[in-house]
């Protein structure tokens, strides 16, 4: 016998649950309540990083539509990007690196700090089994990197930088200790980029001056030994070396030029970013979201619970 399809309405059989719904909600609140009061409050202090647009090319006498170009038709922006400063932050070394941070008030560094004061919910400490010294260390930086965030603005040319932790006057610290060190960090990598190129530009500098003496001696040993010569071989050939030595000339004063240059940029080097929003001491704490658990847990209880009920309603249907 053919099944005439569905008689009933599932607002219908939900409001026939409604006690049902009533429990699941008081014990989603409850439940709620129970994570939230489990859960240590943190506390979040951010710094926000611009690109301080110098071009160091100004102090060496480019226009400011040269300098432009010259990056753009090299492509070397050197480390002044802020989605390199969101790398750097974000990588496990740089999280080594800020463990080893003093923390005043505690006389400790930052790993120590984290390994002794960090607050974890009761249940995680019940199950927690005790590691050994390599897993503690690889658990502590890898909290210390959880704990360091960043995000880079393409469009505003902007790094947001974020620590958080359950004092809130380590999280300032500790997030200014981020910007102290990220400076640091890309000044002497810019600053290596630096001696590289002033490398370069001295080896290019010294082809370009062997290839210029070389030409210009044996333009002046022909032009002295063919110098009662009018034929029309001798004259083609002398101009021949004439152009060899003026096109050598030429690139012998560029390769000076990018030398003279090179060796400015190390000399004058400077590596600073503008400070849009300083690190100060969070007054509220950011986690954890009473409204947001709650809402969370009701939605998740009310969803099984209504799956269940239609579920149990659609096979009692299918057996008859």
């Amino acid at each position: 016998m053919a099944h005439d399809g569905p008689t009933w309405s599932a607002w219908d059989v939900c409001k026939q649950h409604w006690r049902t719904y009533l429990l699941v909600f008081a014990a989603s609140l409850l439940l709620a309540s129970v994570v939230v009061v489990s859960l240590p409050e943190e506390y979040s202090a951010q710094v926000k990083l611009a690109d301080e647009h110098k071009e160091t090319d100004l102090l060496l006498g480019l226009s400011n539509l040269a300098a432009w170009a010259k990056s753009t038709m090299t492509g070397h922006h050197g480390m002044r990007m802020p989605d390199a400063y969101h790398k750097i932050v974000m990588t496990r070394d740089f999280a080594v690196e800020m463990s080893k941070v003093q923390v005043e008030g505690y006389g400790t560094d930052y790993y120590h700090y984290t390994l002794e004061h960090a607050q974890r919910p009761w249940w995680e400490q019940l199950f927690r089994s005790t590691p050994d010294s390599l897993e503690e260390y690889d658990e502590v930086i890898s909290l210390i990197n959880e704990r360091i965030r960043s995000k880079a603005s393409a469009r505003y040319g902007t790094t947001l930088i974020q620590v958080t932790d359950n004092d809130p006057v380590v999280a300032a610290m500790i997030v200014d200790s981020v910007r102290v060190h990220l400076q640091q960090h890309t000044a002497a990598i810019a600053r290596q980029t630096a001696l590289f190129d002033l490398a370069t530009a001295e080896t290019k500098f010294l082809q370009a001056e062997r290839r210029y003496q070389s030409a210009r001696e044996e333009y002046a040993q022909y032009a002295d030994s063919h110098n009662d010569l009018v034929s029309a071989h001798a004259s083609a050939e002398e101009e021949h070396l004439q152009k060899e030595y003026e096109s050598a000339f030429t690139a012998y004063e560029k390769a000076a030029e990018q030398r003279l240059r090179a060796q400015a940029l190390v000399d004058k080097f400077s590596f600073t970013f503008t400070v849009l929003i300083n690190a100060t001491v969070p007054l509220t704490s950011s986690s954890p979201s009473t409204l947001g658990y709650i809402l969370s847990f009701v939605f998740i209880g009310l969803t099984i619970t209504t799956w269940v009920i239609l579920g149990r309603r659609k096979m009692l249907e299918f057996r008859r």
